[in-house]
């Protein structure tokens, strides 16, 4: 089989009820620059930023007249839309080959294998797999052969599941994203009220990626079960190459690092913020997330000085017991100085938090409220400890028989970090909601000047975050629909 036209499709995140969620194309321009380099035709079709009903995609997709169809899928959450789409697919032409790839299928291979609309899963790193299994279905057909690839034989309906082994060791040797399939106008244009991260102070906006993988083993997270525990990382003249590109041919004025590492080597990080400082693009940028326990006095001055107005850092608790569960890397004391130069310099600091790990005591709990108090940071986040495939986490609610007798990740009720599923002699899932709630407002609201800052940090007038407030509250925390409004620039 020749292979004529591979059409990359996103989902439409609104459609079963879900707030919407606009998420950059870094992946899927790094694919697309793969496949056109091995000269195959790549077509997208954005549903997503389109916002296209499932009539209208099916029409998209019956003019463009794929020979294979590939969706990423990233939160398990958002599954449902994924699989709708591929059911989409195939009413048009059955024909059509379907590959779905991206973190919920590496994850959660035998919930995502269920689906009978789906051809070819590919876990793991999808840029080196993707070309073998195209040349693969061009060629011998022999798919065992594929490494993380999931497929089935002719006549059968079970999937067979390669094991996903190989690493990509050489990230330099990728290309850069080509994103000119996508409408980036409106990417690198848009923002999103009520979401700090999708918050920018500068338009247009550009993303990139400068590791993988995670050395830490925190018990709540897969992190390391997608790209393993060794660290992979960009020398600081590759991504700095990127940043030229993304300056030159978009214009962007801020760039967000959106990767966890980024500070892990502080010789590179620092090459990569003295890079943007001599070359004097007056760029601001933002990290999605950085590990408070690297900062120094030094980063951070670096930090401020390339353009850095805002972090987020994961603390994850405030009591040292919670911490020792959780396998955070955190000693409160040592962190200390790094929130207090944060703060000096100006750099606004906001962390998120988790209540309601297994082995937690109440008083636990409240210690992790009180210690964030007690830092003042500029916003707190606090999420519910909630179980996620091929976690610790999980591993520990099964065997302790925490978890409701009908817990499944198949079922809606069982998804997202603000409602409660873990029932200990300690804590209820319903006192967990209450109290996270209340005090998300309590911690966060409490001055005047406080709600300005986080009015303007998460993109909404006064009047706006006090509607806000007192639907979070009165929804528990769930469900609030303003946190799926868009903005365009």
């Amino acid at each position: 089989m020749k292979i004529e036209k591979f059409v990359f499709i996103i989902p439409n995140s609104t459609w079963f009820g879900k707030r919407f969620w606009g998420n950059f194309p870094y992946t899927l321009g790094l694919l697309n620059a793969i496949l056109k380099k091995e000269n195959y035709q790549v077509e997208v079709i954005d549903a997503n930023i389109e916002n296209l009903s499932e009539q209208e995609l099916k029409e998209r997709i019956s003019e463009v007249n794929p020979d294979i169809v590939g969706i990423s899928a990233l939160a398990l959450e958002y599954r449902h839309y994924v699989h709708r789409t591929f059911e989409l697919v195939k009413e048009v032409n059955n024909e059509i080959i379907t590959v779905l790839g991206g973190i919920y299928p590496t994850l959660s291979i035998d919930l995502a294998s269920k689906d009978q609309n789906i051809d070819f899963i590919i876990r793991g790193e999808g840029e080196e797999r993707i070309v073998s299994l195209l040349k693969t279905i061009e060629g011998d057909q022999d798919y065992q052969k594929v490494d993380g690839l999931a497929f089935r034989r002719a006549g059968e309906s079970k999937f067979q599941i390669n094991p996903f082994v190989k690493r990509i060791t050489n990230l330099d040797s990728l290309p850069f994203p080509d994103y000119g399939d996508f409408d980036m106008e409106k990417y690198m244009n848009f923002g999103q009220k009520y979401s700090h991260s999708y918050q920018f102070r500068r338009f247009p906006v550009g993303q990139i990626m400068t590791t993988r993988g995670c050395p830490y083993r925190c018990g709540f997270c897969a992190n390391n079960k997608i790209y393993g525990n060794q660290v992979i990382m960009r020398s600081a003249e590759d991504v700095l190459e990127e940043i030229d590109m993304l300056v030159k041919k978009y214009g962007i004025q801020e760039l967000i690092i959106v990767d966890d590492n980024f500070l892990l080597s502080k010789p590179r990080a620092m090459a990569v913020m003295q890079g943007m400082i001599d070359r004097k693009y007056d760029l601001v940028w933002k990290p999605n997330a950085l590990p408070i326990f690297l900062m120094d006095d030094e980063l951070i001055e670096k930090m401020k000085e390339s353009g850095c107005y805002q972090v987020t850092v994961s603390i994850e608790s405030g009591s040292p017991n919670t911490l020792k569960r959780m396998k955070k890397p955190i000693n409160l004391d040592n962190i200390q100085p790094a929130i207090n130069k944060l703060k000096e310099m100006g750099i606004e600091l906001i962390s998120s938090f988790v209540i309601g790990f297994p082995g937690d005591t109440w008083e636990d709990i409240r210690e992790c409220f009180s210690y964030v108090e007690s830092i003042d940071i500029d916003y707190a986040l606090f999420a519910i400890a909630t179980p996620l495939p091929a976690t610790e986490l999980y591993d520990i609610c099964l065997k302790e028989n925490l978890l409701p007798p009908d817990f499944s990740f198949e079922r809606s009720e069982y998804c997202g970090f603000g409602k409660g599923f873990i029932t200990t002699d300690q804590f209820t899932p319903s006192e967990l909601e209450f109290l996270r709630t209340f005090e998300w407002d309590r911690i966060n609201f409490r001055t005047e000047e406080k709600k300005a800052k986080i009015a303007r940090m998460v993109g909404c007038t006064m009047e706006e975050l006090e509607n806000w407030r007192m639907d979070t509250r009165r929804s528990v925390g769930v469900g609030v629909g303003v946190l799926g409004t868009r903005q365009e620039n």
